[in-house]
């Protein structure tokens, strides 16, 4: 007699649970399937986030500039025309182009013939760079005659002028010189001054004048001085009815030694005339 096995249990268990599974799967699907566009919401709103964040800056851009009419002709049709100086006019008038700086020669007392005119007490051969806003300077100095080496220096100078526009003037500067011999002195001076106009053709200036110098030696040291004075410029061209311009500068100042009691009195007077050029 065959053996018969017994019912299996486990088959109509499986059913039930593929069949209770499914039930509830449908629920979790339509849970996922709303929660799916919450999900894209956020991530439009991470993206517009980012974009706010890292949008990149607005700048501001800068008018294009005039066309010039020297600078748009062809060179082959108007050959004549200066390019490198409308160029270089336009670069100034747009802030690129680089500050022009002057450079003056500086010599003296270096004559290629003789002269019976009295000469200058000494020679010099330098550099000047600057206006005479700002300028630096130096120069190789020796006395009347030959190169010699006991008798030469090395002079420098930096200086700031006063500006003419303004009516408060001041002016510094600093300087110095090396001996060949191994000694050298340097100094400094500054000048305040107020500028008046009391009448059209009348000019008044009053300025102090502080300055000092100092000898590396020993037996020196330091010495300063102090000027106060005045200046007048008178333009006599329409009182005297000239055809040229007339000028008058007159000026009187005493310096009075700080570092002792010595007194100096300074005066001058200059009368200028100045043809017309046309």
């Amino acid at each position: 007699m065959p053996y018969l096995h017994p019912p299996s249990v486990s088959r109509p268990l499986g059913r039930a649970g593929l069949i209770l599974m499914l039930l509830a799967g449908s629920p979790a699907s339509a849970r996922a399937e709303q929660a799916l566009p919450a999900r894209a919401d956020d991530a439009a709103a991470f993206d517009d986030s980012e974009t706010r964040l890292f949008a990149p800056i607005p700048r501001w851009e800068a008018p294009p500039p005039p066309v010039d009419a020297v600078l748009a002709t062809p060179s082959f049709l108007a050959p004549t025309l200066d390019k490198q100086g409308a160029a270089r006019s336009r670069a100034v008038q747009n802030g690129l182009a680089r500050p022009a700086i002057n450079a003056t020669p500086i010599r003296r007392g270096l004559a290629s013939t003789p002269s019976r005119l009295p000469s200058a007490s000494e020679r010099a051969v330098g550099m000047r760079l600057g206006a005479e806003q700002l300028s630096l300077s130096t120069a190789i100095v020796t006395g009347q005659g030959g190169w010699q080496r006991n008798d030469t220096r090395l002079d420098w100078n930096v200086a700031r002028g006063a500006t003419s526009d303004s009516d408060l003037r001041w002016s510094a500067g600093t300087g110095g010189n090396v001996q060949a011999s191994g000694s050298a002195e340097q100094n400094a001076q500054a000048v305040l001054g107020y500028r008046l106009q009391p009448l059209d053709i009348v000019t008044l200036t009053t300025e102090i004048a502080l300055a000092g110098t100092y000898n590396f030696a020993a037996d020196n040291g330091l010495s300063s001085s102090m000027t106060p004075r005045v200046k007048v410029v008178a333009d006599l061209t329409q009182p005297l009815s000239t055809p040229w311009r007339t000028t008058l500068d007159l000026g009187v100042g005493r310096e009075v030694s700080l570092s002792g009691n010595s007194l100096h009195t300074n005066a001058s007077a200059l009368l200028r005339l100045e043809l017309p050029t046309p």
